[in-house]
């Protein structure tokens, strides 16, 4: 089933959804100001906390980040100046997390401007199209540069991936003159335009998009097709309220409830109104939390839930049910452009696993 995008304009900003069928995948804005990842700023080190082996860096204004040594060029000097990007925004309490390790994002790849490196996409797991692409970064990349493959350019031409390539070089030189002659801390390059992210992510899973200003959408290389009130069309406003909730119902009658902590979020899996069938309470549970796995990978990304994320499923006791869900949240987490990793069940019964942050 192909995807859709719905693109609105509301209290002066774009709002976009991603749709696959009735379900609400992905909401966002437009970035209407703050720190947010990708972000590249010129920072000025404020002091070295050397318990902790990390720089705090001041961005501009009372803006503060977090720069563990581990992502320095270089083992920084207060009063140094840096060039720096945000892997995580601020969080709470909460510094951003800065490197200096920094990755500018295309469509087809990922230019490292600072670390010579050649790497292909985990996704793409086929031996000989990993052999072809690795070869092609090792080609396309600027002198001095690395490149990341991403997974869509497993079916990109030669001249496509090349002209990504040079936009993102074209980008880093727009950059660094930014920095030419600044002294004072500030932003150099904000995130990329949060529809073409969307865009690149899906690696050109979507059908259409449905907006209410087809002008404004150039090159998306899907149709474009004008809609007066997009999110009126699939319900969206109703469906995010539905899915922001404590409580979320799965369509079983089965529930989630959904608790961020400052450390993790934590989900319950309940069983609520669902009565299952006649073929016993292990099938029974297994069932609800089969559901419950595909939901939560889909509230995970529509919410930018990152970090530990705990899921208390239903108990079951049978091991291949406990693989079996652990199966299927997996593969429901392959959709997600951003990383994740299911590190199991613990011995108390608890499924672990990781986000990235972010994102």
């Amino acid at each position: 089933m192909s995807k859709i995008v719905l693109v609105r304009h509301a209290e002066g900003r774009r709002e976009i959804a991603l749709m696959e069928g009735k379900r609400l995948l992905c909401f966002c804005r437009d970035e209407g100001g703050g720190i947010v990842a990708e972000q590249i700023y010129l920072g000025k080190v404020d002091r070295i906390v050397k318990g902790v082996e990390a720089a705090f860096v001041r961005l501009g204004g009372e803006s503060i980040g977090f720069l563990p040594f581990s992502e320095c060029r270089e083992k920084p000097r207060s009063g140094d100046a840096v060039t720096v990007q945000v892997k995580k925004p601020p969080a709470g309490e909460k510094a951003a997390y800065l490197t200096e390790d920094i990755a500018l994002a295309g469509r087809f790849a990922l230019l490292t401007p600072f670390t010579r490196r050649y790497a292909v996409s985990r996704k793409i797991t086929d031996e000989e199209t990993r052999s072809r692409l690795y070869g092609l970064a090792s080609r396309a990349a600027p002198a001095g540069m690395g490149l990341v493959m991403r997974t869509e350019s497993a079916d990109a031409g030669e001249d496509a991936v090349f002209a990504d390539v040079e936009a993102l070089k074209a980008a880093w030189e727009e950059t660094l003159e930014q920095r030419a002659g600044r002294t004072e801390p500030g932003l150099l390059k904000g995130r990329e335009d949060a529809l073409l992210r969307l865009l690149r992510d899906e690696h050109g899973q979507i059908g259409e998009i449905l907006t209410d200003r087809p002008e404004e959408i150039a090159d998306a290389h899907v149709p474009v097709h004008a809609c007066a009130a997009p999110f009126d069309l699939h319900n969206v406003s109703a469906k995010l309220e539905k899915s922001l909730a404590r409580k979320v119902w799965l369509d079983c009658g089965g529930y989630l409830v959904v608790d961020p902590t400052e450390a993790m979020t934590v989900i319950d899996v309940n069983s609520g109104k669902f009565t299952g069938n006649k073929t016993g309470t292990e099938n029974t549970f297994l069932k609800l939390n089969l559901e419950a796995a595909k939901e939560i990978a889909r509230l995970l990304r529509l919410r930018g839930i990152g970090g530990i994320v705990i899921i208390d499923f239903v108990d079951m006791q049978d091991e291949a049910s406990r693989g079996a869900v652990r199966q299927a949240l997996e593969e429901a987490l392959m959709d997600d452009p951003v990383k994740a990793v299911v590190h199991g069940f613990t011995s108390l019964g608890l499924v672990e696993m990781t986000r990235k942050k972010g994102q």
